[in-house]
């Protein structure tokens, strides 16, 4: 059960939810809910998961999903709220019909809100082990709206398992929401390798930087821009490009305009999967400068770094989140502090500069992602706790 899936094999939205489910089809059945979008269908089957798509509004009016501004949205209008109570409502006895007519054995829900939620009543008509997996944004939210902490705290303990995509996840959700430490389990969504892989590109990477994420505060694109004009400063050559769509798009292009960045800058909105290998493979080093911003919300893991390093891109990324878990500092990449424009511009020209330097990371980085992020190596994980539920 998840709020947000791939509306087809190309979507970006729930990538990588679909790369863990099916590495698990030779061992299980899955069963896929999430809502319905105009233009997709209501019940399809994609290499062999069985999606089922539920329908709660008319379809110019089914915008809830996929943009990762759920919350946003819902506090944002009152008809929003409204629309919300329909998207519970219809997730709710889409997924009781399922559980029953199916035969479901364990319930696995994504995001504690909203899948968890339905998944903590369903099992009050439909007794069910339930796995529930946390990504980050769902818990760093509590620390903003914290009259919701007792319901979360509810949820979190009716589950029978957890799984966390970072150490600091797991932190917080014993620490805040008072969970057992030993029904939490802590491994990422899985990097598809066979999408995300070294190319030998033809053309020249140098001076070449990438940036991919949503264009929110959180994501810290502006303090990149600062750093980047304080390279052009220093008379280094660069050219940027961030790949993102998000409300900030308009300030941050101003932002470009005053520090004089429009002719080193290229935003590209989207770009399907099999593109962003292009990307990765043409580049220099990967920069995401991620905040803790406004909301209190943070990276839960950072899946674009470990798509990055496993096409043997060097990254830079900050000691936020569960950046940390996947960014080791001289290891696996750089790590500076949050919103320190002299730091970010310091590990750009040492990437710039010592090659000696980037090479060790890029191979240590590549190195890391194929040990522990593949698909497989995830899957492998997820189904210990499965035969676990079996056991039990």
């Amino acid at each position: 059960m998840t709020h947000n899936f791939i509306r087809s094999k190309e979507d970006d939205a729930g990538q990588f939810i679909f790369t863990l489910m099916r590495e698990l089809i030779d061992d299980f059945e899955i069963f896929v809910l999430a809502p319905h979008q105009k233009g997709t269908k209501t019940y399809e089957e994609i290499e062999n998961l069985k999606v089922f798509r539920f329908r709660y509004n008319f379809p110019r009016l089914e915008k809830l999903a996929y943009k990762g501004n759920m919350h946003e949205q819902v506090f944002g209008s009152f008809l929003s709220k409204v629309n919300f109570l329909f998207f519970l409502l219809a997730f709710f006895l889409y997924a009781l019909t399922i559980i029953k007519k199916h035969k479901i054995e364990i319930l696995h829900c994504h995001w504690w809100v909203p899948s968890g939620l339905i998944g903590y009543l369903v099992s009050f008509f439909v007794p069910l082990p339930i796995v529930l997996t946390t990504h980050g944004s769902d818990v760093f939210i509590l620390r903003k709206f914290k009259w919701v902490i007792p319901l979360a705290r509810l949820i979190f303990r009716r589950t029978t398992f957890i799984t966390a995509v970072s150490v600091s996840l797991k932190q917080l959700l014993v620490s805040d929401l008072k969970v057992n430490r030993e029904k939490i389990f802590v491994f990422p969504m899985p990097v598809d390798t066979k999408k995300f892989y070294p190319l030998e590109a033809e053309q020249s990477r140098q001076g070449k930087i990438l940036s991919i994420g949503r264009l929110i505060q959180r994501k810290g694109h502006d303090y990149l821009f600062r750093a980047c004009s304080q390279l052009k400063e220093d008379g280094i050559k660069f050219k940027l490009t961030i790949v993102g769509s998000g409300p900030e798009k308009d300030n941050l292009m101003q932002l470009a305009k005053s520090l004089g960045l429009e002719e080193d800058l290229t935003i590209i909105e989207s770009l399907p999967q099999n593109e962003l290998n292009f990307y990765y493979n043409s580049s220099d080093f990967f920069v995401l400068a991620s905040v803790v911003d406004w909301k209190k919300e943070e990276e839960g893991l950072g899946l674009v770094f470990l798509e990055a390093m496993a096409c043997k891109l060097p990254v830079i990324g900050t000691r936020t989140g569960g950046i940390v878990d996947v960014v080791i500092d001289e290891k696996t990449g750089l790590l500076v502090p949050q919103k320190d424009v002299s730091a970010l511009v310091s590990a750009m020209k040492r990437y710039l500069l010592d090659k000696e330097l980037k090479t060790r990371i890029t191979e240590e980085g590549y190195r890391f992602v194929l040990s522990n992020f593949t698909p497989q190596a995830t899957a492998q994980k997820l189904v210990s706790i499965y035969r676990r539920l079996d056991k039990g």
